[in-house]
């Protein structure tokens, strides 16, 4: 007899903002419905999970990307319930209707199997991604021409001496659902690459204009935004130093 797989979970909610969220309320009104699954709490260098299952208690883990910490039980929990009443914060929920054990719930090889280098790797590509969307949007507004096609031409410029730019997907694997950079890519160079294309990119949208700084005070603002949120990761994988080049512009 072949061995059963579980079957992959299912996003319910995806990125709800802690600002608007109660987490205590949400884990109830699942907890009522016989819900199984995890909710998984994002922050600034801080994230976590919550296991559900059918008439079981709750359990939970949480990951400190700033001291490398992973923990699980019942004090993280009580944190995990803390912290989620901070804003700029997002919480997601996935359901695993097949699961029969927390076991199966819990992502890769289990929180204790959680290394510091996984942890990097999915902040990395959380945090290239919420540029990339910071700057698409500055962008948007002010070039008739997609992002995506200025975004492609940067990256073709610089694939020579990064030649993961060609594909941004190739440099993504999936652990138990979660997203991060793969192993065989270098984090400083991951880094330093996505910036360089973005600030190709504004640069060229900037030329279509004659002062050139209608998109550089949106992609500054976007970008001074994300700063606000998330200073501490930027500022540890070495993307803060870099927001301003992107922008050709100084707001500090």
């Amino acid at each position: 007899m072949s061995e059963r797989r579980p079957e992959q979970p299912r996003a319910v909610y995806e990125k709800l903002d802690t600002s608007f969220v109660s987490l205590p309320a949400l884990l109830r009104y699942l907890q009522q419905r016989d819900f199984t699954g995890r909710v998984h709490v994002e922050l600034d260098e801080y994230d976590g999970d919550i296991y559900l299952a059918a008439r079981q208690p709750l359990e939970a883990r949480e990951r400190d990307h700033a001291t490398g910490r992973a923990e699980e039980g019942a004090a993280a929990l009580q944190r995990l319930l803390v912290r989620a009443r901070e804003e700029g914060g997002v919480v997601s929920v996935y359901e695993h209707p097949a699961a029969e054990s927390f076991d199966e719930l819990r992502p890769g090889a289990q929180a204790r199997a959680a290394t510091r280098d996984d942890l990097d790797r999915r902040t990395v590509l959380q945090l290239s991604g919420d540029m990339i969307a910071a700057v698409e949007r500055a962008v948007s507004v002010s070039s008739a021409e997609s992002f995506a096609a200025h975004f492609r031409a940067a990256r073709d410029e610089l694939a020579d001496d990064y030649p993961f730019l060609e594909s941004l997907a190739a440099c993504v694997e999936y652990v138990g659902g979660e997203a991060r950079l793969s192993r065989q890519t270098n984090i400083g160079e991951f880094v330093e690459g996505v910036c360089l294309a973005l600030g190709r990119v504004v640069a060229r949208v900037a030329a279509l204009d004659v002062e050139g700084r209608g998109v550089r005070r949106e992609v500054a603002r976007e970008l001074a935004a994300l700063q606000e949120r998330r200073p501490k990761a930027l500022a540890r994988f070495h993307f803060a130093t870099q927001l301003e080049r992107i922008a050709g512009l100084r707001w500090t």
